[in-house]
């Protein structure tokens, strides 16, 4: 989320009059997330959150508009866009893509109970198993390939304990022989705050952008290094909860589990080397959001070690 296109009241709305949604009543940004500019809209019919797209363009978007539109109706708690008079989904503001989607209800957490662990481990399985039969499919950037790719686009800004660590952590995965593990669609993201809780339930799973076709294996590893970590080393009781409430609606195999460890390290390496590219290319706006590279990279030391 964040805000980098900063919009003025007048052609906001001039936006929403394309909509039958109500009019303006008041608008404000979301510092939140680091990827699109995001503001929460007031209408005199209820909120919402208007998201312009800072990368992915007119083409690429209607793929995740439809796999938003096909969980929901799985009743999943995922933003539902709204269509504009015309009855289309996405549209244009500033020259850029922009979709309006309905509010969900309820907060992200900061620090997540053994209980909230428990229940987005099911929310999780509840994703990977509603979906096996769904035709989205987009490669996973994230994945070792990718590490190479932010890796090298950045090595230069790099310090030399750093360039040591990615490079051994960068040989181990490469050499690292896995068996064919189960697959399917993942959010790949599923960080604390792209997850909203209302009374101690899931209300809403947010920010799909990033979805993507590879391993259950690798989406499960992003959760638990986010939501599962207490002072860059795993919590046991919160990983045991999470992945408790997964094996709940879809159990994991035996090469799944023994496996983990592996993923735990990429996705550290990966989330790592992510932050420190936002770091070194840091886009402008009025507000933006930092995440500390430095969390990964003693969470990747820890994963090393065990």
């Amino acid at each position: 989320m964040s805000v980098y296109t900063s919009i003025k009241q007048q052609p906001l709305e001039d936006f929403l009059a394309g909509y039958s949604l109500g009019y303006l009543v008041s608008f404000s940004g979301i510092e939140a997330g680091i990827e699109n500019t995001n503001y929460r809209i007031k209408t005199t019919e209820g909120e919402f959150i208007l998201t312009i797209f800072e990368s992915l363009t007119d083409k690429e978007l209607p793929d995740f508009l439809n796999l938003l539109k096909q969980l929901s109706q799985k009743k999943l708690p995922v933003p539902q866009p709204q269509v504009n008079k015309k009855g289309d989904l996405l549209n244009q503001l500033k020259q850029k893509p922009a979709v309006i989607f309905n509010c969900l209800p309820g907060t992200s957490v900061e620090n997540p109970d053994n209980k909230q662990c428990s229940e987005i481990g099911i929310y999780l399985a509840k994703l990977h198993f509603l979906t096996k039969n769904s035709d989205f499919y987009q490669q996973n950037v994230k994945n070792i390939k990718g590490c190479k790719s932010v890796y090298q686009a950045i090595k230069l800004y790099l310090s030399n304990d750093d360039i040591k660590l990615i490079d051994s952590e960068l040989a181990f995965q490469t050499a690292y022989s896995l068996p064919d593990l189960p697959k399917g669609i993942i959010h790949a993201d599923l960080f604390k705050d792209n997850v909203l809780f209302e009374q101690g339930k899931v209300s809403g799973i947010v920010d799909f952008y990033n979805a993507c076709h590879d391993t259950f294996l690798f989406d499960i590893a992003v959760t638990c290094n986010d939501w599962c970590v207490e002072k860059a080393k795993i919590n046991q009781q919160q990983f045991q909860a999470l992945l408790s409430g997964y094996n709940s609606v879809r159990v994991m195999s035996e090469d799944e589990i023994k496996h983990l460890p592996i993923f735990l390290r990429l996705t550290a390496l990966r989330f790592w080397l992510s932050r420190l590219e936002h770091q070194i290319n840091t886009k402008e706006g009025e507000l933006t959001l930092q995440k500390d590279p430095l969390e990964f990279r003693q969470l990747l030391q820890y994963h090393r070690k065990v």
